[in-house]
């Protein structure tokens, strides 16, 4: 339990976002929190939760690439040798 602590936290919910339900932000302790700023806090909470946090970059898909042809190039050779053990006993 803590005791003589505050958090300052925004709460979203309903975050109309595809990938988020709901999300906290915990506001730092070393800024004075003014009314003046809730809406620059709000606006800068909805940008953050409008952002795709798992972008998919080009050497993730060359990647992926890469690992699938590996994999049929194994399955082929795999297959291949069966058949010529098969043919051999």
């Amino acid at each position: 339990m803590l005791k003589g602590c505050q958090k300052r936290m925004i709460f979203v919910r309903d975050t109309g976002s595809e990938l988020f339900d709901e999300a906290y932000f915990i506001l730092k302790r070393d800024i004075p929190y003014d009314e003046s700023l809730e809406d620059d806090i709000v606006r800068t909470a909805t940008a953050i939760i409008n952002q795709n946090p798992f972008p998919k970059s080009p050497k993730r898909v060359k990647k992926n690439c890469k690992a699938l042809f590996c994999f049929l190039l194994g399955l082929i050779i795999g297959i291949a040798g069966m058949g010529v053990f098969s043919l051999i006993f």
